[in-house]
């Protein structure tokens, strides 16, 4: 079984009906990076049964388990040769100065070297820049206001030729958030609100001109056969680069709160996500 994105969006239409049955499925054996962020997000809104199932998969996977205990109890990363690069690892984001914490530059670095190492070069600092942009977006706009935002996990895989990266948070969501912007009043629903961030770089504040963070990031992954997805309550987008620029796919989801995002590069291939053995 594969745990990646389109696995997590079945999950999410499973935890938000409650009279769906109860489906018992196999251990993955594949992941994704967006895949295994959800599911550690999203888990402790999932009906009991469900909860059951994921922390089974835990038992046997450890790197959805070491995802789980980051998003829950803000574990930190292994401070071991902190500074050598790292292929796949997790951190938490907890508070308005998240980025403040002495274990963040490290794991930033680790981060910027696993890329370059990768074959990114100077474009592995690009890609580091569109990564911080999305956490903090969880620290500016997930709480009703910026001194309480919701937790939030990040979480990175890099092998050859490919990047991945994913954020996930169980806060208010994009469409509550836009609607303080009065510019933005409008949107029907969160769908809505996801493709205004993408196509008009949507923000909440209203004298704060366009959202920089979703620039950074399309900024990051130009010539990369990049491909982002969000997901926020009943709303997902996925975009996928292509010759002529961007293409979007919205679609409605299992309403489930927060914000969970996940972005993937390659040098090799087209767009999408790089699948590994948990």
């Amino acid at each position: 079984m594969q745990l990646d994105s389109a696995f997590a969006a079945a999950i999410r239409e499973l935890a938000s009906d409650n009279d769906h049955p109860s489906p018992v499925f196999g251990s993955p054996s594949q992941l994704s990076i967006g895949g295994v962020v959800e599911l550690a997000c999203i888990r402790s809104v999932c009906p009991s049964w469900l909860r059951t199932q994921l922390d089974q998969w835990a038992k046997s996977c450890p790197v959805l388990d070491k995802a789980i205990l980051c998003y829950e109890s803000g574990k930190l990363p292994s401070t071991v040769d902190m500074w050598a690069s790292r292929g796949l690892e997790f951190f938490p984001i907890r508070g308005q100065n998240w980025a403040a914490d002495r274990n963040y530059h490290p794991f930033e670095s680790r981060f910027r070297k696993a890329a370059k190492e990768a074959g990114f070069g100077n474009k592995a600092d690009g890609l580091t820049g569109a990564l911080f942009e999305m956490a903090d977006n969880v620290a500016q706009h997930s709480g009703s206001n910026c001194s309480c935002p919701a937790p939030g996990l990040i979480g990175y895989y890099v092998c050859d030729g490919h990047v991945a990266f994913a954020i996930g948070d169980l806060g208010r969501g994009v469409l509550a958030s836009l609607k303080e912007n009065p510019a933005w009043t409008a949107l029907p629903n969160s769908k809505a609100a996801l493709m205004a961030v993408i196509t008009n770089y949507a923000s909440r504040r209203p004298h704060g001109g366009e959202g920089e963070g979703f620039k950074e990031v399309f900024r990051s992954l130009t010539n990369l056969n990049g491909m982002v997805e969000l997901r926020s309550h009943d709303g997902r987008v996925k975009v996928v680069q292509v010759p002529a620029g961007r293409e979007a796919a919205p679609q409605f989801i299992g309403a489930l709160p927060g914000l969970q995002l996940s972005v993937n590069c390659s040098l090799k291939g087209p767009p999408g996500e790089r699948l590994f053995s948990g």
